[in-house]
């Protein structure tokens, strides 16, 4: 199987989802398959076609769409884009589906939004699949932004690049904001290439030290985006998730995670899928990055599974 095959869409268009936001969405496979949307990550990535390689798209309709104020998805703003507001519009594009239950898949900050979402809207999710998951706690963001996360200590030239002696996470957050809506371009693009340049380190594991930032506006955008919901938490109340996690252990759920992951935490996913008797496929020697083909095998294994899993409690109902 390649690893970046090429991919058509069935459908591309644009649904309006209100506060003059509208949002890219994309549909491929089978349109009489299993359902399945793809949350992506960042937040601000915007989605990727490329994912369709976790999925058998003789099996499944798979829907991506890219979040408010990223992709193609218009405006590039972030006037009414909180994490409620996702959900909603998750919700929204269930309902202009007609569907009446659908598989969740997220990675990283989308297994976060796919766990809220899920959380709210029990009853229309028929299963999760979350790679890398971010989990929002306080614990994860020191994990990414303090001396406290093992990137720090892998990378600590990086991380003192990036930090600019700030201890505390909030206060580097408050920083960067302040950067990267700065009036000077100039000075905006420089923090966008440290904000984005830290997230690669981490994301693949390496110095990285001759990385360029290829398209400046799009980094800025992501950058904007991120710090945005990170100042906020991702409007998440502490806890949230795990406090609420009863609701889905009813659902099958699958987490697959590279046990060398220097974004996101494998001991608190670890936890979690403990907490929800979740399947956990754990990916020794892998980071973060999916790029590679241990981790395509991963999540079309768990894909295939559940599939068996779905069509099996479709043939009971």
């Amino acid at each position: 199987m390649q690893l970046h095959p090429q991919y058509v869409a069935n459908r591309d268009y644009h649904l309006s989802v209100g506060d003059g936001h509208q949002i890219h969405v994309q549909e491929y496979g089978a349109s009489t398959g299993i359902a399945v949307v793809l949350c992506h990550g960042g937040p601000g990535a915007g989605l990727c076609p490329e994912n369709c390689r976790f999925f058998d798209l003789e099996r499944f309709r798979v829907i991506m769409f890219s979040q408010r104020g990223c992709g193609h998805s218009t405006p590039h703003d972030i006037s009414q884009n909180t994490t409620s507001e996702l959900v909603a519009d998750l919700e929204f594009l269930r309902n202009q589906l007609g569907i009446e239950k659908w598989l969740v898949c997220g990675e990283s900050w989308g297994a976060t939004l796919a766990l809220v979402y899920a959380i709210k809207h029990w009853e229309h999710i028929s299963g999760l699949i979350l790679r890398a998951s971010f989990l929002a706690c306080n614990s994860d963001f020191e994990w990414l932004y303090t001396t406290k996360g093992a990137g720090a200590h892998f990378y600590p030239e990086c991380f003192n690049e990036f930090a600019h002696d700030y201890t505390d996470w909030h206060a580097l957050l408050d920083f960067y904001q302040q950067q990267l809506n700065s009036d000077d371009q100039i000075k905006a693009s420089k923090f966008a290439k440290l904000w984005c340049h830290w997230e690669q380190v981490l994301c693949h594991g390496e110095p990285l030290t001759n990385w360029s930032l290829q398209e400046p506006h799009v980094g800025l955008n992501q950058a904007k985006l991120m710090v945005h919901y990170f100042r906020h938490h991702c409007f998440i109340e502490e806890g949230f998730i795990a406090e609420n996690a009863h609701l889905l252990t009813h659902l099958p759920i699958w987490f697959i995670h590279g046990r060398a992951d220097l974004i996101c935490r494998y001991s608190a996913v670890q936890q979690l899928a403990e907490q929800l008797n979740a399947q956990l496929l754990i990916l020794d020697g892998i980071g973060h990055s999916s790029d590679n083909q241990v981790y395509l095998t991963a999540m079309r294994r768990a894909a295939d599974l559940m599939y068996i899993k779905l069509s099996r409690d479709q043939c009971k109902a």
